[in-house]
């Protein structure tokens, strides 16, 4: 009877343990997969870190123009002020102002008839696609 007994609490301890242990992989697993999932403000910042590549290391104000700055365009007016609130924490401590008045200007644009737009406001800039609608743009003439 003791022997019983004794079988019955080894078996237990042991499936236990077992459980322990694999609830702890199962829960290590969703975590590392967790950590993986980009959130929108990662995602935003890994589509605008690129354009710093390609300024001077000393520009710390930027222009910035959208959608919303051409008109009759159509924008979602949302989804432009959450992407320039986005776009000002990824360049922090950088200032990012509206407008054409700078030599660096980001540009966010989804609509692709943006060109003729920046060609009446522009004398002349060189422009830079990164993809998902942002582009850089330097004004060649100030």
């Amino acid at each position: 009877m003791r022997n019983l007994r004794i079988l019955a609490m080894l078996s237990l301890v042991t499936f236990s343990v077992l459980v322990a242990i694999t609830n702890g992989i199962a829960a290590r697993e969703r975590w590392k997969q967790s950590v993986k999932a980009d959130d929108s403000v990662t995602k935003w910042e890994k589509r605008i870190l690129p354009v710093l590549d390609q300024v001077p290391g000393d520009v710390s104000v930027f222009g910035y123009v959208a959608d919303w700055d051409i008109p009759e365009a159509g924008y979602n007016l949302v989804d432009q002020d959450q992407e320039f609130v986005l776009t000002q924490y990824v360049l922090a401590p950088r200032i990012l102002q509206r407008g054409l008045d700078h030599e660096w200007i980001i540009g966010n644009f989804i609509s692709t008839d943006f060109s003729e737009w920046l060609d009446q406001n522009l004398s002349s800039y060189e422009l830079t696609k990164f993809g998902f609608g942002i582009y850089l743009i330097h004004r060649t003439l100030l």
